[in-house]
């Protein structure tokens, strides 16, 4: 009970994504690979098993993106914005993500208000479920930051942030809050990588900011070619064009992209 605690509290301002709560994930993965294999398992047999435990949950992961993929969750709120997470998100994150759009309707009060200066308002909260404090959220259309951290640890919006969207009069989900790693197209990649060691913050939003907008329009872009195999062919030639172009301006290609990426980590550019 009280890692559960003092864990969210110490690492809030590390991007952890909910992955370091306690020691429940490795328990869950000794569990399950526990009703595969047994002691004194011989090596054939330990691979054998070791085959089943992955095709049992490969099965299950097919089974989910099916689920995701091919219907769309039941909304509680009659609020608009609550309509993008249901087709951006997997299933579990979109009702995690539920839970907090319902609790900024119902668990919110709103103490102070600031006037909007340059597009941006400045909200200070009251969360019913936390006494004697105040949660400060500044919001736009296009972006919101809030002193809970949850987004910046979990990769979730909070219910703070969502009561200043909806005071606004947002409507859409704001697409520099949705990162890949949630959404359903995850397993397509992302080119993001060198995020994790830039020490520069701002440019390291803006780049944040700028991806997402790629990965939510081209997931746009692929919606709308639906079956349509020449509308599908149109987007993929159009991809492979903008790759070939990329590959021309960086000159060598894969190997100039590497070498950027070891002079993201170093600090700078590697001899030959």
């Amino acid at each position: 009970m009280l890692r559960k605690s003092w864990i969210p509290a110490y690492f809030q301002d590390e991007p952890i994504f909910g992955l370091m709560r306690t020691t429940s994930r490795s328990e869950s993965e000794n569990f399950f690979f526990s009703q595969f294999h047994k002691q004194g398992d011989t090596l054939c047999e330990f691979w054998l098993r070791f085959e089943n435990a992955m095709d049992k949950q490969r099965n299950e992961t097919r089974r989910l993106n099916h689920e995701s993929n091919s219907s769309l969750p039941i909304t509680i709120s009659e609020w608009f914005i609550e309509n993008d997470p249901a087709d951006l998100f997997t299933r579990s994150i979109f009702y995690k993500i539920q839970e907090e759009i319902v609790s900024s309707c119902l668990s919110m009060q709103i103490k102070k208000m600031s006037e909007e200066i340059d597009g941006v308002t400045c909200f200070e909260k009251k969360d019913v479920k936390v006494k004697d404090k105040l949660f400060k959220v500044s919001v736009s259309y296009n972006h919101a930051v809030r002193t809970c951290n949850k987004f910046v640890m979990c990769g979730i919006v909070c219910r703070h942030a969502f009561c200043g969207l909806k005071q606004i009069g947002v409507g859409k989900f704001p697409k520099s809050l949705v990162l890949n790693r949630w959404s359903k197209i995850a397993e397509s990649g992302t080119s993001s990588l060198s995020l994790i060691v830039s020490e520069d913050f701002l440019k390291m939003q803006k780049v944040s900011v700028m991806v997402s907008h790629i990965w939510f329009d081209l997931r746009q872009v692929v919606n709308k070619a639906g079956n349509d195999i020449d509308k599908l062919g149109h987007v993929h030639s159009t991809i492979k064009q903008l790759n070939i172009d990329m590959n021309d301006r960086d000159g060598n290609g894969s190997v100039m992209l590497k070498a950027k990426y070891l002079a993201s980590v170093v600090g700078r550019q590697p001899t030959s």
